[in-house]
């Protein structure tokens, strides 16, 4: 069962990357890369970062014919338009083991990738992660610290987790008051008695700017989030998301 991070509210948005697609025929499905095929270099362990917001060629921020020109006609296609959410329209595709989901954040402009999700064991993320992948898969897929630090979130006495890289979350913004960019991990083990999962997440956030208005940091930020069954410390579901702070 998927679940939601725990840190703040966000709001699930998209925006366009400049990206040049190299067409399929329509209607055919071509499989998703069994590793990661996107670049010719060899995946090597490091922080998180825009790069690995897709699947294959499937990035963040493309819009649907651009998935379309890359995977062909999806098995489903659904424009959802009952104000139900605050994102207001959006559209729902899915192909074999992926769910992808378009926003409408232009003001009535193409709708453009703000989430992709699987739990497949045959679809493949970035370094050959899938759900079924061990935690030490993933955590030796990207960079981790030997010695991590304990985590905590706002109104958290007790530790409820450790740092993957970094020392900072959400929730310590309005302290560390920080103006670049920040890569950070940790795993999430808040409320993990409660359905015997926990969450392993990756974040890179764009500098932030201070919203005198709001009291608060405004920005964006990309994610990535495995969903972790704790009795056999392996992916079931995985999450890639480009949101917004307000």
């Amino acid at each position: 069962m998927k679940k939601t991070t725990k840190i703040i509210s966000l709001i699930l948005a998209a925006i366009m990357l400049s990206s040049i697609m190299t067409a399929c025929n329509p209607g055919v499905h071509p499989a998703v890369p069994n590793d990661d095929t996107a670049s010719s270099e060899p995946f090597t362990p490091h922080r998180f970062g825009i790069d690995d917001a897709r699947i294959g060629e499937v990035r963040i921020g493309m819009t649907p014919d651009h998935v379309k020109k890359i995977l062909g006609d999806p098995e489903s296609e659904e424009l959802i338009t009952q104000d139900n959410n605050i994102y207001g329209a959006y559209i729902k595709m899915e192909y074999d083991g992926i769910n992808l989901t378009f926003y409408d954040v232009n003001g009535g402009e193409d709708y453009t990738l703000g989430t992709i999700s699987s739990d497949s064991e045959t679809v493949k993320f970035v370094g050959g992660l899938h759900v079924g992948s061990t935690k030490d898969e993933v955590l030796n897929a990207f960079t981790h610290e030997e010695d991590p630090q304990p985590l905590y979130f706002d109104g958290t006495e007790e530790s409820c987790g450790d740092y993957i890289y970094g020392d900072i979350n959400a929730s310590l913004f309005l302290e560390y008051k920080p103006k670049d960019a920040i890569e950070c991990a940790y795993i999430n083990r808040y409320g993990e008695d409660l359905d015997n999962s926990y969450m392993m997440e990756y974040y890179y956030y764009n500098p932030l700017e201070w919203n005198a208005d709001k009291s608060g940091y405004s920005g964006d930020y990309y994610c990535m989030v495995f969903y972790m069954e704790k009795e056999s410390d392996t992916v079931t579901d995985i999450r890639i998301s480009y949101d917004i702070i307000l």
